[in-house]
């Protein structure tokens, strides 16, 4: 049963990313819902001057949401970029962001190498996936590490690696 878009579950909805250091699971189109639930209640305000008020607070509620998820985003595609993991309860417009960020820090790790003169390693492909089973840590074909895994977790690793993991049955290839 889809859950109708009130104060109180907006409020819960902050209180809950507020408890959380990941990414709270809210529905796909919770940022769509609020929206007409905001335009409500400026028709309402129109007619209603306490209705501003909370008008004011949905709004200031929203923005506290929509701030704490992207600093989140941010933060796990730092953490995705080294480990490979992919954070989960991402919404559309979310998960667009987290991949121009890990685009952009994988090209700054590329620098970092060419800084410390690491060898550069060429190009890899590479497939997200969800594991089927846990998985301990290990080295990608790109010699970074990946892992350790739980069962139900998505990942960005090596194609090379993915395959293998699908091939063993222990992994599934994800569609964006």
């Amino acid at each position: 049963m889809e859950e109708a878009i009130t104060f109180e579950y907006i409020r819960e909805a902050q209180r809950a990313e507020q408890k959380s250091q990941q990414l709270t699971n809210l529905p796909q189109d919770f940022f769509e819902k609020v929206k007409e639930y905001i335009q409500q209640k400026r028709e309402h305000a129109k007619r209603n001057e306490d209705a501003l008020l909370e008008l004011k607070n949905i709004e200031r509620i929203v923005e506290d949401i929509f701030n704490r998820r992207e600093t989140k985003i941010v933060s796990l595609a730092v953490l995705s970029v080294r480990t490979g993991l992919i954070p989960a309860n991402m919404l559309p417009h979310e998960e667009e962001l987290f991949e121009q960020i890990t685009k952009a820090l994988r090209k700054s790790r590329f620098f970092l190498d060419s800084l410390l003169e690491k060898p550069l390693r060429k190009q890899t492909d590479y497939t997200k996936v969800e594991f089927l089973e846990d998985i301990e840590e290990f080295i990608g074909i790109d010699l970074k590490k990946f892992g350790p895994y739980n069962k139900g977790d998505k990942a960005l690793i090596p194609k090379d690696n993915a395959e293998l993991f699908i091939k063993a049955g222990k992994a599934k290839k994800v569609n964006e």
